[in-house]
């Protein structure tokens, strides 16, 4: 297949473009945003997408600048016939015809259909899934910013490997990988498998497997059934034996015991309400010897009180008179302090004028140095004003100006000269001139345009260069470039890019001294300088005067430790009179928490004195009362030896009453165990027992009325569940269970071992695919040569379902992933495997195919171009047609010159 010619109508910024291909190699060049891109898409979309398409795809191919739809034709050679396919753009209206030299004119699906046969392609591509172009031919098509990029890393239908596999097969290297049987076992294992399973590898809906695993899950859930049944007839059986067996307890037991219990219970009452009386006698008695003994123990503890509030009272005195001698000395102390304090405040006012006035020097020192270091920055920076003013006003815009222009120049002088005629003096034994100028033995002559040729007086011819007016126009653009370079030159006084570079290297250097001086200067404070040394004297003044008012405490202290003279000195013996001042605070403080505190326990001793002479006065007003009571409480019961006899003789006739009490609760404990104090319903009520018994016995009737409603309702399950034997039926579910089991196991095994044998087939046909590879590491392998370099070579992995991948490049022993590379050997590495790829699938498709490069090479340099051009070359020497879209077209101007055609974008 190969690529004719192609017309581009209102697609994008070209309003009508036609463009005519070279057989071999066509270079199509033009500035940024000329439109190259444009023409890439629009042939590959002409060729791939369908005419009626909508959406995204075509709305890209719409003209903002042109009225009308996109139109697009193209012409190529394929299946031996030359073809002329157009296609309008225009949504669901859009038209398509394909038509050939052999008389084959199609329209609309037809030509669809027969276009896609002719490119080896399952069909055009329909809108909605425009996201499929770039894989159409991803191997042929290099767009922008793509020539980097890993092909094996994406699909295989980007690098058409259905076809590549074919060729592959066709070479004889791989000739015996997958015979016809081969693949028929291969897929009817996946046939039966596809049975079972669905895509993803779960189990299918509706297959043998899902259906006896379904059946295995009935089985189950009815064997779970029938055994649930068997149980819940156990179950009520054994309820009704445990309720049988409750029944005859109540009767024969339970009502029995709980009548024998109510007759102790009488018996219980009786009893207490004997030993009631007793009890009140015995606890009146125990309430007089407890009165009479507290009396007694109340007046000791009185008269013990009275003693030592008395002996407190006469150490409260002594602790008074303590206090007030105390108070006397810390105010002498107070008034001591004082003094010290006022000596202490004035040699501070001192140390502190003095340490100003040395801040005050050092301040003016500092602002006198500012004002020196700023009057010699703006020295500096008036220098380098001076030294800018003295330079060109050259920028770097300036300079790239001029190299754009002397690149320009060079490349008019490349075109003229490939267009140009030589002129050659061999030997001469006349005068020579060419247009007027003398030509010399052994000089040449470039001739862009006609020239007279003089040979002695008596010859003269006319030469004209190939080319015709395309010579004249280089000619005259070489001019314009000279023209164009010599005017920027002069405006920038320079006479190459080189010395302008040069000065402006320079000015930015100034420019950048300039800067950090102003930097600097901006650092020091000189708004307000001259006003801030100005101020200076005023304060000194002021500081002096002060100072004259301490002439004498200077004179003193200087006479008796040395007055110091300098900063460091003045801030030491400052902060030495600070910390004086600090602990004389300090002390102050303590002298006077001391004092307070003082007089604070002064006033409380004080105080306490008066409360305990109160206290005293009404101890003694309480013995009396108490004494009388005593006396009182013996005319009624006697002395307390007295009332002890009496309570003895009262609690041994207790302890017989309680031991018969305590015998009869016993035999009512031993009927009723349950009826302890924890559970003792009225325990404050005399009759709790009669009515805790009335309790037990309803209970007792509702659990039988209880039991014998459960006896009818198990009776009537047992009844139900007996119809059918559950033990017959729990081994039918399970004769059903392991029946159903036997036959999905049986399933299993089956699968399991057609998946077995699918992963052996795969094992070995992938073992033998890697045979694949060869081939085309062996087509990669001349083109890699051609960068010079013999000791490179690449490394692949085939696999028959994913396609090629693990793209490596082997130099020496070490291996190179293909995202480890530079930018520029991944550009060189991508192209060589596109262009053995092309050179592998020729076969398939009548010797040829193109190769579109679109500003691909943008990371390789002059070294790397030269190696690309070899590539290039091997490409067209095995049948690639290649088309090179670049915005430099002067970096392939020579190899198109030799190997096809060179187009200029407007």
């Amino acid at each position: 297949m190969r690529l004719l010619h192609a017309s581009l109508r209102q697609v994008r910024l070209h309003q009508h473009l036609e463009l005519r291909f070279d057989p071999h190699f066509t270079l199509l060049g033009g500035a940024n945003e000329a439109g190259k891109s444009t023409v890439v898409e629009a042939l590959h979309k002409v060729l791939f997408l369908r005419a009626s398409a909508t959406g995204r795809a075509v709305d890209e191919l719409r003209s903002r600048l042109h009225s009308g739809l996109p139109e697009i034709a193209v012409g190529f050679e394929a299946a031996g016939a030359r073809w002329e396919l157009r296609k309008r753009f225009s949504g669901a209206s859009g038209t398509c015809q394909l038509g050939s030299d052999g008389g084959v004119a199609l329209q609309g699906a037809a030509a669809e259909e027969q276009l896609a046969r002719l490119l080896g392609v399952e069909g055009p591509i329909e809108g909605r899934r425009h996201g499929q172009l770039p894989q159409r031919w991803g191997h042929l098509w290099v767009r922008q910013g793509e020539s980097g990029s890993n092909l094996l890393a994406g699909p295989g239908e980007a690098y058409d490997l259905k076809s590549l596999v074919q060729q592959l097969q066709q070479r004889g290297a791989a000739a015996a990988l997958e015979s016809p049987l081969d693949r028929l076992v291969g897929e009817q294992l996946q046939a039966r498998l596809d049975l079972q399973f669905t895509a993803t590898g779960k189990v299918k809906a509706g297959s043998p497997l899902a259906e006896a695993r379904q059946r295995c899950q009935e089985a189950q859930a009815a064997l779970e059934q029938a055994q649930g049944h068997r149980a819940e007839l156990e179950s009520a059986m054994e309820q009704l034996q445990r309720i049988g067996a409750r029944l005859q307890a109540i009767d024969s037991a339970e009502r029995p015991r709980l009548r024998r219990a109510s007759q102790l219970a009488g018996q219980l009452r009786l009893r207490q309400a004997q030993i009631g009386p007793l009890q009140q006698q015995f606890a009146q008695l125990e309430l007089a010897l407890a009165e009479q003994q507290a009396l007694q123990q109340q007046g000791l503890n009185l008269e013990a009180q009275q003693q030592a509030w008395q002996q407190q009272l006469a150490s409260l005195l002594e602790e008074q008179a303590t206090h007030q001698a105390g108070c006397r000395a810390g105010e002498l102390a107070l008034l001591e302090l004082d003094g010290q304090q006022r000596e202490l405040a004035g040699r501070l006012e001192l140390a502190q004028q003095l340490l100003d006035l040395a801040s005050l020097e050092e301040e003016a020192r500092q602002l006198n140095a500012h004002q020196q270091q700023f009057e010699q920055l703006q020295r500096d920076a008036q220098l380098c004003k001076q030294r800018l003013l003295e330079l060109a006003p050259i920028d770097q815009e300036t300079v790239r100006a001029l190299r754009q222009a002397e690149q320009q120049l060079a490349q008019a002088q490349a075109r003229s000269q490939a267009m140009a005629t030589a002129v050659a003096l061999l030997d001469a034994d006349q005068s020579v001139t060419v247009g007027g100028q003398p030509l010399l033995p052994g000089e040449t002559l470039q001739l862009s345009r006609a020239a007279e040729l003089s040979i002695g007086s008596g010859v003269r011819l006319r030469i004209s260069p190939g080319g015709g007016k395309a010579n004249l126009e280089a000619a005259e653009a070489l001019e314009a470039r000279a023209q164009s370079l010599l005017n920027l030159q002069q405006q920038a006084g320079v006479g190459s890019s080189e010395a302008a570079e040069q000065i402006a290297g320079q000015r930015q250097e100034l420019e950048r001294e300039l800067a950090r001086l102003r930097q600097a200067a901006g650092a020091i404070p000189w708004s307000r300088l001259s006003e801030q040394i100005g101020a200076l004297e005023p304060r000194r003044e002021r500081l002096l005067r002060h100072l004259e008012r301490h002439r004498q405490l200077r004179q003193a202290i200087a006479q008796e430790d040395g007055l110091p003279d300098q900063r460091d000195g003045l801030e030491s013996w400052l902060d030495a009179l600070r910390h004086q001042s600090s602990q004389a605070g300090l002390r102050r403080q303590q002298l006077e928490a001391g004092l307070q505190a003082r007089r604070q326990q002064l006033a409380d001793r004080i105080a306490e004195l008066g409360q305990l002479e109160r206290q005293l006065a009404q101890l003694g007003g309480s013995l009396a009362p108490l004494k009388q009571r005593q006396l009182v409480l013996e005319k009624l019961h006697g002395t307390q030896a007295a009332l002890a006899a009496d309570l003895e003789h009262r609690s041994q006739e207790l302890q017989i009453q309680a031991g018969e009490l305590g015998e009869l609760k016993g035999s009512l404990q031993e009927l009723l165990p349950e009826a302890s104090a924890a559970n003792q319903p009225d325990h404050g009520k005399e009759n709790w027992v009669d009515n805790w018994i009335e309790e037990l016995i309803q209970q007792l009737d509702a659990e039988k009325d209880g039991l014998l409603t459960s006896r009818g309702q198990n009776e009537q399950l047992c009844l139900s569940l007996s119809v059918e034997d559950p033990a017959a039926a729990v081994e039918q579910c399970l004769a059903r269970l392991e029946s159903a089991q036997g036959e999905r196991e049986a399933i299993e095994r089956q699968t399991l071992a057609l998946q077995i044998l699918q992963s052996l087939f795969h094992r070995a046909r992938q073992e033998f695919s890697q045979r694949y590879r060869e081939p085309l590491e062996e087509a990669i392998g001349p083109y890699l040569e051609c960068l010079g370099s013999r000791d490179q070579q690449v490394r692949l992995d085939f696999d028959p379902k994913r396609g090629f991948g693990d793209f490596e490049l082997q130099q020496g022993i070490q291996r190179y992933g293909f995202e480890q590379l530079s930018g520029g050997m991944r550009e060189q590495l991508a192209t060589a495997l596109r262009l053995a790829l092309a050179e592998v699938l020729l076969p398939g498709y009548d010797g040829c195919l193109p190769l579109i490069f679109d500003d691909a090479f943008t990371n390789s340099d002059p070294s790397r171009l030269r190696g690309l051009h070899r590539m290039l070359g091997r490409g067209l020497a095995k049948g690639a047609q290649i088309i090179l879209l670049s915005c430099n077209p002067a970096d392939y101007l020579e190899f198109a010159t030799k190997n096809g055609s060179v187009i200029t974008l407007p």
